[in-house]
């Protein structure tokens, strides 16, 4: 296990040792909120999932990501992961912040695909 600071300056503990080098680099990225340096991680094709959206591509992710960052202010705390078939692994978080809800569980499913994740899909 390792401990990262979180973006309001607290540690967390999470296992990414139980996660590929490539997810547990882009969660990394993800959580500090650089998400310029967690789609360098995603397939230059990559699809995402996200919110009941369909992106592809780095750039339209990048975009999305960073319209969110800009939009409302979240703090991702990383809870559970689980290795769901050979190349596929899922990671639970709760994010909390200034979006409507203001809380909320998700569900992130890697596929990876060599050393890169070919799919992202984010799920409630």
């Amino acid at each position: 296990m390792n401990t990262d600071t979180t973006t309001d300056g607290t540690t967390s503990t999470f296992a990414y040792d139980k996660l590929p080098e490539v997810v547990a680099s882009y969660l990394r990225a993800h959580v500090a909120q650089d998400y310029t340096a967690a789609v360098g991680y995603l397939a230059e094709d990559v699809t995402v999932m996200d919110d009941g959206h369909v992106l592809h591509g780095r750039e339209e992710t990048l975009e999305v990501f960073d319209k969110s960052a800009h939009d409302y202010d979240v703090e991702t705390t990383l809870i559970s992961v689980s290795r769901t078939a050979d190349d596929v692994w899922e990671v639970g978080t709760h994010l909390s912040g200034t979006f409507p809800g203001g809380e909320v569980d998700l569900r992130m499913l890697f596929t990876i695909a060599g050393d890169v994740i070919q799919q992202l899909e984010i799920t409630v």
